[in-house]
Parts: C-alpha cells; structure tokens; sequence
C-alpha cells in the first residue's frame, strides 16, 4: 500500500512534467516556432577572373551561400550579363563570348543578390574581329575599337580603294556582317555574311574574290514560295533587315518574307541558320505570327493581327538570350521577341491597338528606325523609338522613346515623347526615322528623327511626355544653328487641330556613332543649301557643337549612319556611304538614281576627308541604297549596293570590299 501512494502521490507530478514537453515541442499546439527559411546571402562567380581572345567562350558557374552557411550551384537558375556588354555576351547559362578587346565584368544575379567576376577579351592571334550585329554592338556605337590596320595616314586614294566585288541575287538593304577564323567546310576564313531581297543569305571569304563563289548559299524560300512583289520595297521584298549572329551558338537569325504563289499568302519567318553550313537549326524556321485585343482600323472582331503589310525593316537584336524584331510601315507598329534556342515567342507588343494614325500612311507607332535597331543596355533592358502615330500615354505610342524589361517578355517600364508628338504624327515626322545611340560609359540615350531635332535622355528616367520637353536631359532643337542653319515654324492641320513647331531643312534617317567622348550623327538634307553631312558634337553630360564635314549629302539620300574604325582611342576613321540618288530615292525631283560613294574622314578633324571613292574610276560601288551603312574589320569596308536599276529583269546587288591595295 505504500508503495501505491507513493505512485499515487507523483502523479500529479508527472501529468505536470508532460505538460512541460508538449508545451516546450509545440504538439498539439499552432503557437509554436517554425525555424526560418534560408535565404541566398551571396553570391560566388567563378572563375574570379579570367581572360580570352574575341570570337572565344569561357563557362562559368555561379555558387549560392545561404543563410543556414549551405551552398548551391545556381549557374542555371542566376541571370547573367557582361557590363560593358560590347565587351561580351553571356548566356543563361553563363557562357560569355568575346566581342571587342577590353575588359567587362559578369555577373550572375539571383533574388536580389549578386556576384561577379573579372573577364578580359583580347584580340584574337590573327587580329581578327567579329561584326555580329548592326552597328557593331547592342549600344549601337558603331564603333569597331580594334582595327590596326587602317588609320588616317594610310586610308589615301594611292593606296586604298576597292579589291572587288561580290555579285548578289538580289539588293541588300541591311548591313553585311562579319564572322573572323570562321570554320567552314574544313578550313579557316574570315567570312562576310549578305542576305538579300530575293530571300538568299550568303557566306563569302571576306579576304578573297574566290571566283565570286561563296562558300555557302541558300535560299529560305520553300517549294512553290517566291519573295513578295507588292511590298514598298520593289522589285521583290524578302530579307530586309540586317540579321543578328550569336557566337555562342554560331547562329544567324534571320527574317524573311514570302508568299505562296497557289494562294498569295504571304508570311513572315524567323531563321534560325548555322554560320558555318546555312543549314536551318532548332527547329525552325517557324512563321511569325502575333496578335493584341484592339479596336483600330485593322481589329477583326477584337483582335488586332500581324500582317505582311507591315515592313521587318528594324535590324534584329539579339539579348538575354531572346531575339528582339521590329515591325512599322503599317498601321500599327509591332515589338516581338523570340527565344533564341527554342524560337518560341515570348513577348508582343503593339504601339497602337486601339488608335488610328493620321495622313498619307495612316500608320501608329512604326518600329522602323531608319534602318537600325532596338538598343540594349548593361542591364539588357531593351530600347526603341517608334514612328508617327497617335499618343496617349496608355496603349498608343507613336513617335516615342520606349524602354521595356530584360526579361523577353517586352514588359513596357519607361518612356519618352516629344512635346510636339500632334504636329509629328500629323506631318509624318517620325522620330523612328532614326535609329537610337546608347551613350557608352553613361545613362543617356539619343535619339533623332524627321524634325532635325536631337532629344538626350536619361535611361534611369527617360523622362514621359512633359511642356517643352522638360523631361529630357537635352534637346537640341537645330544641330546647325552655330553655322546660321536655324529652325523654322510650321504647321499641320489633321482631325484633332491645328499644330506648330519648329522644324529644320534637314532630316535625321541615321543612328549617331560614338567615339573618344564625340558623337557624330549624320544629316538628309530637304534644302540645297545645307552645307555638312556629319556634325560631331563633343559628350560630357550634354552635347556640344564642334565639327562638321563636308560635301553636304544630296536631296533624297536617305539616311549617313557612320561607322568608326580605330585602334583603342587612336587612328579614328569615320566611314560613310554616300547614297547620292539611291533606288527607289525620295527626291521631290524626281532623280535617277546614282553610283553611291564610299567616304572617310579623319574622326578627329571632319574637316579632313581622307578617301572617297569618286576619286578613281576603278573604285566606283553600285547604286546607292538607302539607310545602308558601311562596316570595317580586318583592314577592310563592307558595303551594299545595288548592280543593276529596278526596272531591269532580276536586279542583282553588290557586296563591294575596299582594302589597302
């Protein structure tokens, strides 16, 4: 019996100590402590430096650590990017690729929290450099950094000029590119791409005439396909706009036109072609095809589709592992982008799905810029300026700055428009007549367009729509004015009223060039009198007027992009092509079309041409060819001309190379 009380009597004792337990464990209970989840603290690249030749790839891999000290490999789930991103490209899996010499940093991002690591690009054994896209970089600076073999003491007309000339079936209105130590049916060149109007994408030794025989062709036209024949473009439209190539891949993407000659329906596709054979990859080429809820002129019930009355003139972009593709001429302007290893479309975007545009082309928000491209910065956040069209500041967006996301899904965060946005879509003063400059080593962009003005905005703020433009870091509202050339007032009347501006007697259908702190933008006169072609203004912040060249351009040109060869900072050559009276030219007179020529001047002092290919007989290029710009690489300039007129049954282009002879 004792021994029961005394099991009796701790009773309460140990009722008492399991309360404890259950109460200390959280059983039973919602009121207890959950440990925290771990979170990424840092963030490790590897290898922490690391140096290359342009045209080479180094893998590397990025290690999370996290808050429990566990690590983790995230090299596939970080986002990746190479800043300045002229420098390198990276991967989503962090591949970079050299570009230009010089050195960058990769950084791998993930959540919020980031690391990077040092990569230097060098120039390659055989001093080889690699043009993969227009304007040389996703800045669009058109400035090659690494040439060494033409400066401004050997670019005369006694020891330079044309080496020979590729014949083409077909005009090319975008840029050539250029691919150095290039492996292609078993030996080592430096290859010259050209696509053309007649749906034919080319590969060429760029050092050597080869008979004319180019090391591969082919034709993007399937069976019973013909290019399009009642486009803008005469006498066929196919590939217009200059293609993007990714090295990491070795891959050129380009868009093509065509119709089925059974049904005449035309289509657009994207190609996907190994630069080393042309052969077609990942599947494609898959037809582009995009629609948006809308209720302007073109919606079918509700729905407003792409369609092949709209010009893919925008040259491609490619960025964060998507390629971007620019759409204007019709009566709304189109934005996609596409995954460049699935080609699966992943953003769209219509500048104008519920507005119609006004006069002649009716159009809304064209992504044409003058023969160039959207623009990438360091962060890969995707840039554009569009043509006339209505605005509103919620779905329509003509003649406009536009920003969107890094993130391919073309997810709009930021823009610009003019003040006088009613007298541009009223008089047809597109702002995307012009292409769009990211100024390197700064947050500004430029951007200019029909009325000559120049409008410098900030990335960070681009600045919306604001009274006399208040948003914008600068604008220049005449880029002559030092030399007595200074704006006008005019006016246009449309539905919505009457609007006034000031205008100049010339146009901008070029995108500026950047070199050693200097921004050159080159000029379409609309009046005789106007005497420069290229103005370069000195960049601290803001632009100043310093130096301007001449001959002046000719009535109806058509756009004077420049492109700058220069060893670092030193030896600056400024290239142009002087269109003269290009095919298909807009001279109010009526002009036949002329040869166009090929000039460079000394990029320190414009005053001082060096070459033009005028001077002797034997370095005469084709026709002239709007909003086309030159490229140099290797010691030599690519450019595309027209061999024979329009009218003439199947006009063939040219590919001229001009070199040290």
């Amino acid at each position: 019996m004792a021994l029961r009380r005394r099991y009796s009597l701790s009773t309460p004792i140990f009722v008492f100590y399991l309360a404890l337990v259950i109460a200390n464990t959280g059983c039973g209970s919602s009121s207890g402590t959950v440990p925290p989840a771990k979170t990424l603290t840092s963030i490790s690249v590897g290898p922490s430096s690391a140096s290359i030749a342009v045209g080479a790839t180094q893998q590397f891999t990025a290690t999370g650590t996290y808050s429990d000290h566990s690590t983790a490999d995230i090299t596939s789930t970080a986002s990746w990017t190479a800043t300045p991103a002229s420098v390198a490209t990276t991967s989503s899996s962090g591949l970079a690729t050299g570009m230009t010499a010089g050195a960058t940093a990769v950084a791998a991002s993930l959540s919020g929290v980031s690391g990077s690591a040092s990569l230097t690009v060098t120039a390659s054994a055989s001093g080889g450099a690699n043009v993969v896209m227009w304007h040389f970089d996703a800045q669009r600076t058109g400035l090659n950094p690494n040439e060494s073999l033409l400066s401004p003491p050997t670019v005369t007309p006694q020891n330079f000029g044309k080496l020979f000339t590729q014949l083409l079936d077909g005009y090319e209105y975008g840029q050539p590119l250029l691919v150095s130590n290039l492996t292609v049916n078993g030996s080592v060149h430096n290859v010259v791409f050209a696509a053309t109007e007649n749906d034919s994408a080319y590969a060429f030794d760029s050092d050597n005439y080869n008979n004319g025989t180019p090391l591969w062709k082919v034709s993007l036209l399937q069976s019973g396909e013909t290019p399009m024949t009642d486009g803008p473009i005469q006498p066929v439209q196919g590939i217009t706009s200059t293609p993007v190539i990714d090295l990491t891949s070795n891959t050129v993407y380009v868009v093509s036109a065509q119709v089925l000659t059974a049904t005449g329906v035309s289509t657009f596709r994207l190609n996907a072609l190994d630069i080393t054979t042309g052969a077609q990859k990942f599947g494609g080429p898959v037809t582009i095809q995009a629609s948006v809820p809308g209720t302007n002129s073109d919606s079918v019930n509700g729905i407003v589709y792409l369609n092949t009355s709209c010009v893919q003139r925008a040259a491609l972009l490619l960025a964060n592992g998507t390629v971007y593709i620019g759409f204007g001429g019709c009566h709304s302007g189109w934005l996609l982008a596409y995954n460049a290893q699935t080609l699966a479309q992943t953003g769209v975007f219509n500048m104008s799905p519920n507005l119609n545009g006004e006069g002649q082309y009716a159009s809304a928000g064209g992504v044409w810029m003058g023969g160039g491209g959207p623009a990438a910065d360091e962060n890969g956040n995707i840039y554009v300026t569009t043509g006339n069209g209505p605005w509103d500041g919620q779905t329509a967006w003509g003649d406009s700055v536009m920003k969107f996301s890094n993130n391919g899904q073309l997810q709009l965060l930021d823009y610009f428009t003019p003040d006088d946005y009613h007298f541009m879509n009223c008089h047809d003063a597109d702002l995307a007549s012009g292409g769009l400059l990211l100024i390197p080593g700064s947050s500004e962009a430029l951007a200019a367009g029909k009325t000559g003005k120049l409008y410098l905005v900030s990335t960070s703020n681009l600045g919306q729509e604001q009274a006399n433009d208040a948003g914008a870091t600068q604008t220049v509202p005449g880029v002559l004015s030092t030399w007595g050339f200074d704006p006008y007032s005019a006016s246009c009347t449309d539905s919505q009223g009457t609007w006034t501006t000031d205008v100049n007697s010339y146009e901008f259908f070029s995108t500026a060039s950047y070199f050693n702190g200097s921004v050159y933008v080159g000029i379409t006169p609309t009046a005789t009198v106007i005497p420069a072609g290229i103005v370069q203004f000195q960049y601290s912040g803001t632009l100043m007027p310093n130096l301007d060249s001449s001959p002046a351009m000719q009535l109806g040109s058509n756009g004077t992009t420049a492109f700058i060869s220069a060893n670092g900072t030193a030896n600056g050559v400024l290239w142009i092509i002087d269109h003269g009276q290009p095919l298909q030219n807009q001279n109010p007179n009526g002009a036949a079309p002329t040869a166009a020529t090929l000039r460079a001047y000394d990029a320190d002092n414009l005053a001082n041409e060096l070459y033009n290919s005028g001077i002797n007989a034997g370095d005469a290029p084709g026709y002239g060819i709007k909003f086309t710009s030159p490229i140099v690489a290797n010691g030599k300039v690519y450019i595309a001309t027209g061999h024979d007129l329009v009218t003439a049954p199947n006009p063939q282009g040219e590919l001229n190379v001009y070199g040290s002879k």
